[in-house]
């Protein structure tokens, strides 16, 4: 449901001083295509390692992801205080666009995009390596822990802490925070089975992701009246920044069912 990753390895990033940022930041160049598509990354998590694989092999797209307080260079603003205050202005702050967007979530962050599209005019929606709202739970919460057990139960359940960030303590001042703060916004959630979204839904699962299963993601059936699509890809839990255009051309295809 939550993770850190292979992304969180850029220090100097993690680590400039910068004055106040968009919510979205646009990847890239913009196309003359109206098809664009939003990305909210996982828990803790920032838009570097996106912008490397989408520099790598442009997508054909238009890609805005969403940059949040407290990481990369908005990591001196404050984080909200609430997960109802944070979707409010996500849905606020959302890029005007010619044609709504398809909302993509990792994550944690797909859990952002599904409420964010509760609320704002989306062309469909795409979730990975996260269980449906329902399975939300605190049980197995570890935002209470100390640092270093914390860090350890992170990388236990989800792996991706580079050893670089581990062997750097300012890094891991700085890098914790959001993580810790962003799990315990996602187990702040209160779910509403009656408020489900009317778009095409599709679902990705990772092979070798231990902590949400395909099965776990069949459960995002329920949360849409529209079509709904699971497929399995190879990877861990940070599958997607393996197949990042994969995903975000089954996004393209959403325009074509909605549109």
């Amino acid at each position: 449901m939550i993770s850190i990753g292979p992304m969180d390895d850029g220090l100097s990033d993690l680590m400039s001083n910068a004055s106040p940022q968009s919510w979205y930041r646009r990847i890239g160049n913009p196309l003359p295509s109206t098809e664009s598509v939003v990305w909210f990354p996982h828990a803790g998590g920032g838009v570097s390692s996106l912008i490397r694989q989408l520099n790598r092999s442009p997508p054909g797209i238009n890609v805005f992801a969403a940059t949040l307080p407290g990481r990369e260079r908005r990591f001196n603003e404050t984080m909200p205080d609430t997960l109802d205050q944070l979707i409010a202005t996500l849905v606020a702050e959302l890029p005007q666009l010619p044609r709504p967007p398809v909302l993509i979530g990792h994550s944690f962050g797909a859990l952002l995009a599904y409420c964010v599209a509760q609320s704002a005019a989306a062309s469909g929606l795409v979730v990975m390596a996260m269980s449906p709202p329902e399975l939300i739970s605190r049980r197995d919460s570890i935002v209470h822990l100390e640092d270093a057990e914390f860090v350890q139960q992170l990388d236990r359940r989800y792996g991706g802490i580079p050893q670089t960030l581990r062997e750097n303590e300012e890094a891991m001042r700085l890098f914790l925070p959001p993580v810790r703060h962003d799990l315990s916004l996602m187990e702040s959630y209160q779910d509403d089975a009656a408020k489900i979204v009317d778009i095409p839904v599709r679902a990705y699962a990772g092979s070798r992701d231990t902590r949400v299963s395909a099965e776990r993601m069949e459960g995002w059936r329920g949360r849409t009246t529209a079509t709904f699509s699971l497929e399995t890809l190879s990877g861990d839990h940070f599958f997607p920044l393996l197949h990042v255009n994969r995903v975000l051309q089954s996004a393209r295809r959403c325009f074509d069912t909605t549109h």
